[in-house]
């Protein structure tokens, strides 16, 4: 039996910040949006007794001196930070800013970054325990005062400093078992979606999936086994958007928000069916779209599809294991375009067996398929992928400082392409993609309409001064 005490426990969930890089595209275009799983984290612990303050500080604009002021003044029992790898080290100094100013405070980190790396998290002085996988249970369990060593998902030191890694990673089964997100928690005009990817505002992101239906090697989805919500489920959240908070506008974040196309058909029915108004859009694959999957989106308000393209080259795909029929890309972009749904590319430069030849058959192939968006990355191989193993065995790898790891600059020394031609081509591909008569235009025919300009005209505009560095 726990305590009224163990209820009252005061608990902080924490998201770091995110600092950007000068010169990076994410400048230009980056959103903040709200970090969903310390929200829906929240909102167990919260229906379990505990009272939660959620501190995002990735949507405020503050430094690390005013972060540890900030810090300095908290009176918590339990703070957990969550990070993904780009923001790993920033999750490290809150960790460290915790600890420093509240020795007493039981400091729990999880994530994606978290799960990759759990042996390199935990060897932080200031991190008491490391939850593995999908965190919401793991969370509630160590909180009621369970004994560690019984919690599946859980990485701690004991007290002879060893590593004590608990069974396997967290995972929910049946998604709809968990509570919406703690909405109440955050500011809402404290959020703002990536420029060229939304219609109005006020905006909010939602997920309707877990896990991925590819095996790419450089994604940490691939081994995460694939469930959805309910239709029904993805409804009622969305009514609550939009009646309680005002919501306008929402961003899927799924990996594939379109590999279960039923489930997708049913509530755009039931969106259509209660009326409800609201713009949104997605990322999806080229494999798993159709023509009545698309109409039925467009009908219940879907106004741009973000497709994972990648490379043109064959010998590429196969070697990141993005295993799409040749044919299904070209396809997937022209229904989608006849069902009168935007189009979102993102491209990818410095993959494994990259050429320069090979870099300009994507930027090529990224011309000829013309989406009204294209974006272009340089490859990253994330901890807890198959491409990081793989660079990291053959060392290829050259930091594991994980500041570096934002998709902006080479982290991998490959033996086909040098990294300044990488880094040439990634300006090369936005230059060449936007500063052509054909998207000059298109861009100047959507200034007229109203509904477009704040979206994806500014989108247009965010990716051409970064292509020209300005």
């Amino acid at each position: 039996m726990m305590s009224e005490s163990n209820y009252k426990k005061r608990v902080c969930l924490i998201n770091p910040p995110w600092s950007v890089r000068k010169g990076s595209i994410w400048a230009y275009v980056r959103s903040t949006m709200p970090p969903l799983g310390v929200l829906v984290v929240a909102a167990v612990l919260e229906e379990n007794g505990f009272d939660v303050t959620v501190v995002d500080f990735q949507s405020m604009a503050v430094d690390f001196d005013q972060i540890e002021e900030i810090i300095a003044d908290w009176d918590f029992d339990v703070c957990g930070i969550t990070a993904t790898t780009s923001i790993a080290n920033s999750g490290y100094q809150v960790c460290d800013l915790i600890k420093k100013h509240h020795p007493e405070t039981m400091v729990v980190f999880g994530g994606v970054h978290a799960t990759a790396a759990p042996d390199e998290a935990v060897t932080h002085t200031s991190i008491d325990y490391v939850v593995r996988g999908e965190g919401e249970f793991i969370m509630l369990r160590l909180l009621q005062g369970e004994d560690p060593k019984n919690i599946d998902g859980l990485t701690f030191r004991g007290a002879d400093g060893e590593i004590n890694r608990i069974g396997k990673d967290g995972f929910v089964e049946n998604l709809d078992i968990l509570p919406m997100p703690a909405y109440h928690k955050i500011n809402f005009k404290s959020y703002k979606p990536a420029v060229g990817g939304y219609r109005r505002t006020p905006a909010i992101n939602m997920t309707t999936t877990r896990g991925c239906p590819g095996r790419c090697t450089f994604c940490n989805s691939a081994a995460i086994t694939l469930r959805k919500r309910s239709a029904e489920k993805i409804v009622d959240e969305i009514e609550v958007l939009t009646t309680k908070y005002g919501m306008k506008e929402i961003s899927f974040y799924d990996d594939t928000f379109t590999v279960y196309p039923r489930n997708v058909i049913r509530m755009c029915e039931l969106l259509v069916e209660k009326g409800i108004d609201i713009t949104w859009s997605a990322f999806a694959r080229t494999d798993t779209v159709s023509p009545k999957l698309l109409a039925a989106m467009k009908k219940a308000g879907c106004h741009q599809l973000m497709y994972g393209i990648e490379s043109k080259n064959t010998e590429i795909l196969k070697n990141i294991k993005k295993d799409i029929a040749e044919g299904k890309t070209s396809d997937a972009l022209r229904i989608t375009r006849e069902a009168g749904i935007a189009t979102r590319c993102t491209f990818m430069l410095g993959n494994p067996g990259e050429t320069e030849a090979t870099m300009d058959q994507t930027i090529e192939y990224a011309i000829e398929l013309d989406p009204d968006i294209a974006l272009f990355n340089i490859t990253v191989p994330y901890p807890g992928t198959e491409m990081f193993v793989w660079a990291k065995e053959n060392g290829y790898l050259l930091s594991e400082d994980w500041d570096d790891y934002d998709l902006s600059q080479p982290v991998m020394s490959l033996p086909t392409i040098s990294n300044d031609v990488i880094a040439e081509k990634y300006r090369e591909g936005f230059r060449r993609f936007y500063y052509r008569p054909k998207s000059i235009l298109r861009m100047a025919r959507r200034m007229l309409d109203p509904t477009q300009i704040v979206g994806m005209v500014s989108g247009f505009f965010s990716m051409v001064r970064f292509a020209f560095g300005r």
